[in-house]
């Protein structure tokens, strides 16, 4: 996997070797690390008006590794739990068909095994509900827009959470035992558009939709996937679990297994850009999905919290000093802290610019502090997509 060797490839330069005598004159490497990187101000190639990248980025290193955001729609967790993430900034959203295990057996006319009343929007954008009773009533809801269907008072939800716990994903825990193992539906998301039409444009045309089941023997996944129109086979892709890693993509569309994103110790920030999830709009469930997003890894132990300088009692940012540290604030649970918090958009005149007095304290993958701000959102013509930031190591 091409982004594995490149990984490793930095890791070995970037490592000082000392060669140490002991009394019987042999030679043994001792390695010194690299210094922490001191900061810098950063323009991650996001990709412009269809944010085309997810931008994984590593502060001690200084480093970014950049994925394009349609290269996978599922990714499995590496860990001691099976789970499955979907692509949020590629609008991957997906549902469970209860006591349904034969692929196979699935097409759009399949009855679900019970009615679903679920919540959605009118054409008022007024709450309302309906009942499924089969596929192809229950994949009009699935696309994540305003009138996705769901219910979060009973906890159904097509999407992953917004936080990212392994509690939260839209898929279940995946068994070790077949027979427990149900069907599901997936959208498959949004192509990426490539019209450049003057404003922001990061949503292109529908990519349809998969049947997919997935099991696990707790060391390797093996995923059945097909076209809901067959009938009669599937594909497999099976995927064992790398431990350096949080996830590991598979792209259906393709057929293949994807790196999406370097190992889980090599990067700090996830600068994806778009990010979908199902959600509260003020008093409204609805499927929202955001621009200018950022996550953290918080997978990896990645936490970090918000300074908001409201008066003189609190430090600007080129004041503030490792001595005001404060990590009973660092957030560890919640990958969406930042979100798209940085920047506000004034919907009447359609501008965007850097939320004014915010910056952020991050505790890296390598326990290191640094503070953060961003001091761009778009580029000098004003094109979206490409945000820029500042970063410092706090030192004692």
């Amino acid at each position: 996997m091409k982004n594995k060797f490149l990984t490793l490839i930095v890791c070995l330069t970037a490592l000082t070797f000392t060669n140490c005598s002991s009394d019987d004159d042999s030679t043994n490497p001792t390695i010194t690390p690299t210094p922490a990187s001191i900061g810098g101000i950063i323009d991650p190639t996001i990709g412009g008006f269809n944010q085309s990248n997810r931008v994984y980025f590593d502060l001690s290193t200084g480093e970014e590794v950049a994925v394009q955001r349609d290269t996978w729609e599922l990714a499995i967790y590496n860990g001691a739990e099976n789970r499955v993430y979907l692509n949020n900034s590629l609008l991957v959203s997906a549902a469970e068909l209860s006591g349904i295990t034969d692929i196979t057996s699935v097409t759009e006319t399949t009855e679900l095994s019970a009615p679903m009343t679920l919540n959605t929007l009118d054409q008022t954008f007024s709450p309302t509900t309906v009942t499924v009773t089969t596929v192809e009533e229950l994949i009009e809801g699935l696309p994540i827009n305003y009138y996705q269907y769901g219910n979060l008072e009973e906890g159904i939800s097509f999407t992953d959470s917004k936080e990212g716990e392994l509690t939260g994903t839209a898929f279940g825990e995946i068994s070790t035992t077949d027979s427990e193992n149900n069907v599901y539906i997936i959208n498959l998301g949004n192509d990426i558009p490539t019209e450049n039409n003057g404003t922001l444009n990061t949503t292109g045309e529908a990519k349809g939709y998969m049947k997919v089941r997935i099991l696990s023997d707790g060391n390797t996944y093996t995923i059945q996937y097909a076209a809901l129109s067959n009938t009669t086979d599937f594909s497999e892709i099976t995927v064992t679990k790398d431990s350096s890693y949080n996830l590991t993509g598979v792209s259906l569309t393709n057929g293949l297994i994807i790196d999406t994103e370097p190992m889980s110790s090599n990067w700090d920030l996830d600068l994806g850009g778009v990010f979908s999830y199902y959600g509260s709009l003020g008093n409204l469930d609805a499927g929202l999905t955001y621009s200018d997003y950022t996550l953290h890894n918080t997978l990896s132990g990645v936490g970090l919290y918000q300074i908001d300088v409201e008066d003189d009692t609190i430090p600007i940012y080129t004041d503030f000093s490792f001595s005001d540290i404060n990590e009973a604030n660092l957030v560890f649970d919640n990958r969406a802290y930042i979100g798209s918090g940085w920047r506000s958009v004034d919907f009447s005149t359609g501008e965007t610019t850097v939320t004014a007095n915010r910056y952020y304290i991050i505790k890296d993958t390598d326990g290191n502090f640094y503070k953060l701000r961003f001091t761009a959102v778009e580029s000098e013509t004003g094109e979206r997509g490409n945000p820029q930031f500042q970063y410092d190591l706090l030192v004692e």
